[in-house]
């Protein structure tokens, strides 16, 4: 008698998860067609001039587009061969995020863009010089140089700490 009720029990937890991991499956993917009209409403604007003044500005830019938006002053970008593929402000008060850093956002945004974790000889420019948990992350993507501030001081490749 234990047994059935203790694999009734099991069978009802196991019912319970599969329902629960199917409905969070769900919700969490975007209908066909949803994701093409993000990226059409998400394309990333090109500086004039593909250079070190240009992308610093644009992370400038974003700064203060987060600022005006309510969070942190921050802003990065993400460029790899040339192209900005990754751009964001902060978002930590705007999501609510302790991780939502502009360095860190852009990073996840570079990665969504390419489909790919991994952004080997990408460059990360920052308005301010990336923290520890924003050096390690653009460590762990693979990202070769940084470079941040109105100087365009450059930062080396990322390490961990």
């Amino acid at each position: 008698m234990k047994e059935r009720t203790l694999n009734s029990g099991l069978a009802g937890r196991r019912g319970f998860l599969v329902v629960a991991g199917a409905t969070i499956f769900l919700s969490s993917h975007r209908p066909a067609g949803a994701h093409d009209a993000k990226q059409q409403e998400d394309q990333i604007t090109q500086p004039a001039t593909a250079s070190d003044v240009a992308f610093i500005a644009l992370a400038f830019d974003l700064q203060t587009q987060a600022a005006n938006e309510g969070d942190q002053a921050y802003g990065a970008v993400v460029v790899r061969d040339g192209m900005v593929v990754g751009q964001s402000g902060s978002r930590v008060i705007l999501d609510q995020d302790p991780t939502g850093h502009a360095e860190m956002s852009a990073i996840r945004d570079a990665a969504r863009r390419l489909g790919s974790r991994h952004l080997g000889g990408a460059i990360l420019y920052s308005s301010s010089r990336p923290c520890p948990m924003c050096e390690a992350a653009a460590y762990w993507a693979g990202i070769s140089q940084m470079y941040y501030g109105q100087g365009i001081t450059n930062a080396g490749p990322p390490s961990l700490c």
